[in-house]
């Protein structure tokens, strides 16, 4: 058993040496003999050679980092709360259009059954000294103000649902757009005010978010919002003006 695990040996041994023969046989260096299915090794190496480059410049570089709190912006910048406003004032507004909408299907639908209750009254009148011709063309006329208004009850909820619907739908989208440019405003002016302070981030702290841990030391909320509000009280006069 032993020498059969000799001879075993000796056989891995000499296959080994002609592979690693036949592989650098021709004098060039390992990197030289990279087939293009390693090209990406090569690539990744030279890489992580500028990464490194790279990172030992940045690491000489002192970081500037301040944070603000979100709740201090939603609770102290004029321009939020004008935002709110206005997505208050739609609301209001579509809700308005919802209710009206509301009462005049409700008036056709009364207006309908007052005309069917009419003509029945009249039928009911005038029916002994009606022809038969006659007879058959007022109650065709009721039969049709009859279905009209089983129609109307069957629909009428539906339909005032897809007019709420509607306006929920604008009423969403009026708030998305409202919001996403106040978020560009804030975002604007904390990106000029990192720019004229040196600051490399400015991060947003908020009850739940990923920040689990913040140096008050480096919160600038108070700036920030006393900055924004006299810029957004600024443009608002100018603005007014023009008008």
């Amino acid at each position: 058993m032993k020498q059969a695990g000799t001879i075993l040996n000796v056989i891995l041994v000499i296959a080994v040496s002609i592979l690693f023969y036949l592989q650098f046989s021709n004098g060039k260096s390992a990197q030289e003999v990279i087939t293009e299915d390693d090209t990406p090794t090569v690539m990744m190496e030279d890489s992580l050679t500028k990464y490194m480059d790279l990172d030992s410049n940045i690491s000489a570089k002192p970081i500037k980092i301040a944070y603000v709190n979100n709740d201090s912006l939603n609770k102290n910048l004029n321009m939020l709360r004008d935002v709110e406003e206005r997505i208050a004032k739609k609301e209001k507004e579509l809700q308005g259009r919802i209710e009206g909408k509301k009462r005049a299907l409700e008036n056709d639908y009364k207006r309908k059954i007052s005309q069917y209750e009419e003509g029945k009254s009249k039928y009911t009148l005038n029916a002994p000294s009606m022809s038969d011709a006659q007879l058959k063309s007022e109650q065709d006329k009721l039969v049709k103000i009859q279905q009209q208004i089983m129609e109307m009850e069957q629909t009428l909820q539906q339909s005032l649902y897809q007019f709420s619907q509607q306006q929920e739908q604008e009423y969403m989208m009026v708030k998305a757009a409202e919001m996403e440019k106040y978020y560009l405003k804030v975002q604007q002016f904390c990106q000029s005010f990192a720019q004229t302070l040196g600051f490399d981030f400015i991060l947003i702290y908020q009850n739940g978010g990923s920040i689990l841990y913040s140096n008050t030391s480096y919160d600038i909320s108070n700036y920030v919002v006393d900055a924004i509000n006299k810029e957004y009280t600024q443009n608002k006069s100018q603005s007014t003006e023009v008008k």
